[in-house]
């Protein structure tokens, strides 16, 4: 028991010892993540209907400090116990940690293309539905084409399905696509694009390659209020500009915080030298 405790003291003493590392470590590993998701943010410029990932960072549990010592007895001439005293200096970081990832989900610029196939959505919470090997899957990006079958298809081959789940078959020959995702065809419908919204888009995450997925409570329904535009590509909603500064921003905090490390490990080899070399009294 008592070598358990000994034990337990020993970890809080090093950890003393070390803390301003810790800080310090918590705060580069903040920056290299907000480093890595500004830059799949500048990579996916250019892709259509890509959403910016936002980066939420919280401080780390703070530790209360306070000012312990024993003052003396208050009565004249009279030998007292001292009286402890401890009293509160106030409150010490102990770094930064992630607390989010989330999506900005902004209505992106829209871009003519004058492709049948390419469609764009006016209305931020909108998305068309997907079938992937996964299961459904959400996409803000319009850029299909058609399969050998003739079936609507993500650049990937993931059908794009219609209000009846099953996918939209468009024959060989012009068409047409209305606000309201109805694909008609020499006056005759062939299909109805599923448009789907979310109650609670926090719910809903970044699987990759330009997809989402709902995490089970996102709360899926058909859209309202969000139509559909022919011939239209949505762009992306980062910002270039906004995202290198922000890009900058990372790399001096990094650089800030590994200057930190350098010193408290130099800091903290001078004590144990130091300590060391000392002789009991």
């Amino acid at each position: 028991m008592a070598s358990q405790e000994n034990t337990t003291d020993f970890v809080r003493g090093v950890f003393t010892l070390v803390r301003g590392l810790y800080t310090a470590a918590s705060g580069a590993l903040a920056a290299q993540t907000m480093a890595d998701t500004v830059a799949n943010n500048l990579a996916n410029v250019t892709s259509s209907g890509f959403k910016e990932t936002l980066l939420q960072i919280q401080s780390a549990p703070s530790l209360n400090i306070y000012r312990i010592q024993t003052d003396p007895g208050r009565v004249p001439d009279k030998a007292l116990a001292g009286v402890p005293v401890a009293q509160y200096v106030g409150a010490l970081g102990t770094g930064a940690q992630i607390y989010d990832t989330p999506v900005d989900y902004k209505q992106g610029t829209l871009e003519q293309t004058g492709n049948s196939l390419d469609l764009a959505l006016v209305g931020a919470n909108g998305f068309f539905s997907v079938q992937t090997p996964q299961g459904v899957r959400y996409t803000r990006d319009g850029q299909f084409s058609l399969d050998n079958n003739g079936n609507l298809v993500t650049q990937d081959g993931n059908l794009v399905t219609g209000t009846n789940g099953g996918p939209i078959t468009i024959p060989a020959g012009p068409f047409s696509v209305g606000t309201d995702g109805t694909v008609s065809q020499n006056g005759v419908q062939v299909g109805q694009i599923n448009l789907t919204q979310f109650s609670n888009l926090v719910a809903l995450r970044k699987q990759g390659d330009n997809l989402f997925v709902n995490t089970g409570a996102a709360q899926p329904q058909p859209a309202t209020g969000v139509s559909v535009q022919q011939g239209f590509l949505e762009k992306s909603s980062g910002n270039v500009i906004r995202s290198m500064v922000d890009l900058i921003v990372a790399e001096r905090w990094f650089d800030a915080n590994s200057k930190s490390i350098k010193a408290e490990d130099s800091a903290t080899g001078l004590s144990i030298s130091k300590l060391g070399r000392s002789t009991p009294q």
